[in-house]
């Protein structure tokens, strides 16, 4: 047996690098996943893809809805619970705010809505998703955090600040939920590999005139590990807190960075 078999997971935010990884291992454990986010036609393609390629046996079901609207949190959880019976694992890759912008600009109503993607409507979702769970009794839930919130990037105050008070809520809650085995757990990447990456290397090599291979490089070297995380990393994290080998884990931020 796998180490997921019979649970339901949700993906939400489940864009084509984390959020996709993480589906796929979730999968590939032995859980049905749901995938949310809030292109219908891309989640179709995508979970039409996953079915293609992945094992037989689960189910992958897409459901569009959109982290700023707590109507739309609630029917995501409602319709997981209608067609799927059951949650035990949701990931939030919830992603808001990532424009550069300093405080002293002051673009409030932008950061608004990163506190409502980031923070309102994450911990949202998981509140609902946890009391789908307490019947099991048991579940996890994984945020996925960014380690901007330790760097603190010029430029980036939207969204390390507003990730950061999903960090504190979610370490909070993870002391209110473990009563209810519920574990509540946050995964925090490094520079991970894929298309945002590259546009932020491309970007630094024409200011700086270096070559993207040289940005990635000299980026990758601050790190440990001397190399880059790929989105399978994060998901192996998750597939790892989520499961039976995690299940005395809770209120814990793991950084999946390389040494970063």
């Amino acid at each position: 047996m796998a180490s997921l078999d019979g649970q339901v997971a949700i993906v939400a935010g489940a864009g084509p690098g984390i959020g996709r990884a993480c589906a796929t291992a979730l999968r590939r454990e032995g859980a049905d996943v749901v995938v949310g986010a809030r292109d219908a036609a891309r989640l179709e393609t995508m979970a039409f893809e996953m079915v293609a390629n992945g094992p037989s046996g689960t189910h992958v079901v897409p459901i569009a809805f959109d982290f700023a609207d707590l109507a739309s949190c609630r029917a995501l959880v409602d319709e997981t619970l209608d067609r799927l019976g059951r949650i035990d694992i949701l990931v939030n890759v919830a992603t808001a705010g990532g424009e550069t912008g300093a405080v002293a600009d002051g673009d409030w109503e932008s950061w608004r809505q990163a506190f409502e993607v980031n923070v309102i409507g994450t911990m949202e979702l998981s509140r609902l998703a946890a009391h789908a769970m307490t019947p099991n009794p048991g579940g996890s839930i994984t945020q996925v955090g960014t380690i901007g919130t330790r760097a603190l990037p010029p430029g980036r105050a939207r969204y390390t600040a507003t990730k950061s008070a999903m960090v504190g809520a979610s370490l909070t809650m993870a002391k209110e939920l473990g009563r209810a085995g519920v574990r509540v757990n946050i995964v925090t990447p490094g520079f991970v590999t894929g298309a945002p990456l590259d546009a932020m290397i491309d970007a630094i090599a024409t200011r700086t005139g270096e070559s993207a291979d040289e940005v990635s490089a000299r980026m990758a070297s601050d790190a440990s590990l001397r190399r880059h995380v790929d989105p399978a990393d994060v998901a192996g994290a998750v597939v790892f807190l989520a499961g039976p080998s995690g299940r005395n884990i809770t209120g814990i931020e793991l950084p999946v960075t390389a040494g970063l």
